[in-house]
């Protein structure tokens, strides 16, 4: 009889250990910004538990808890969540997903490097939080508004564009990369159509030697002044004429990130583009 009673004992303890880790996962951990606002643009932000520090947009956005910032995240919280799917981007967080897939989390990887990439990830998102025909539609609307810079893309008169994306050490995009299909889509000439790397660093012979007619800076702190001063750039045509941009003209976002915040972006591009050519 004590043996039984022992047995029930134990049955009742592994039954009972069993239901305690049958969790029903719910929601979704974000960690990219730009895949954050194509899950907020198909309706599903009230599904987002918490995201890192630069899925900043909408600002509602910003009063989610947070599991650190992209290049730092903390594991340990995405453990806590226990989340449904996670979202999470490329370069240095491939280390992350390779844990997490151990962990048998649901990871969905997403780092857009081209305009067909980034409407192929509105498609898969869509389809993994169950908005098929949102995501359908947000594509049609997008790629609607990208068939208006048709014209510019095959307009034979085109401004030269040096776009700067980090000072120190000074660093460039390539045609091949996102940024650089949109400078191209806009209407503009990249100085730079082929780099080691999508996102490069350069020699500033090259600027001198290409002579943009238009400068954009996309990273904060740096000002025309600085631009203006710089050894031998007092020659360039974007000097001479002022073309030089800065944060203060064109948020960054609109165009670093892939996200339905690129058609802004195309359409300042574009307005400075028009401004050079006149």
């Amino acid at each position: 009889m004590r043996n039984f009673i022992a047995l029930l004992i134990v049955v009742f303890f592994l039954f009972s250990c069993s239901k305690k880790e049958k969790v029903v996962r719910q929601g979704y951990i974000v960690t990219s910004p730009e895949v954050a606002e194509i899950i907020v643009a198909l309706g599903s932000e009230h599904n987002i538990l918490a995201v890192t520090a630069e899925c900043d947009f909408p600002p509602s956005l910003q009063k989610l808890p947070k599991i650190g910032n992209f290049g730092k995240i903390n594991s340990e919280k995405i453990y806590e969540y226990n989340p449904e799917i996670i979202f999470i981007s490329g370069l240095e967080q491939e280390f992350l997903a390779a844990e997490l897939r151990k962990a048998n989390f649901s990871i969905m990887q997403i780092y857009p490097s081209s305009i067909k990439e980034f409407f192929n990830a509105i498609s898969l998102i869509g389809e993994k939080i169950m908005k098929r025909d949102e995501a359908r539609k947000l594509r049609d609307v997008l790629q609607k508004e990208l068939l208006k810079y048709e014209d510019a893309r095959f307009s034979k008169i085109k401004p030269k564009v040096y776009m700067e994306i980090y000072g120190q050490p000074l660093m460039s995009v390539s045609d091949s990369s996102f940024v650089g299909e949109l400078i191209e889509l806009a209407g503009g000439d990249n100085i730079f159509n082929q780099l080691p790397r999508e996102y490069a660093r350069i020699n500033p012979e090259r600027i001198l030697t290409a002579n943009p007619d238009i400068i954009i800076l996309t990273y904060p702190g740096i000002t025309k002044k600085q631009i203006k001063t710089r050894k031998g750039w007092d020659k360039l045509s974007a000097v001479k004429k002022d073309q030089i941009y800065t944060v203060s003209d064109l948020d960054p976002d609109l165009i670093l990130r892939a996200s339905p915040r690129i058609v802004s972006g195309l359409q300042k591009l574009n307005e400075f583009f028009q401004d050079a050519s006149q």
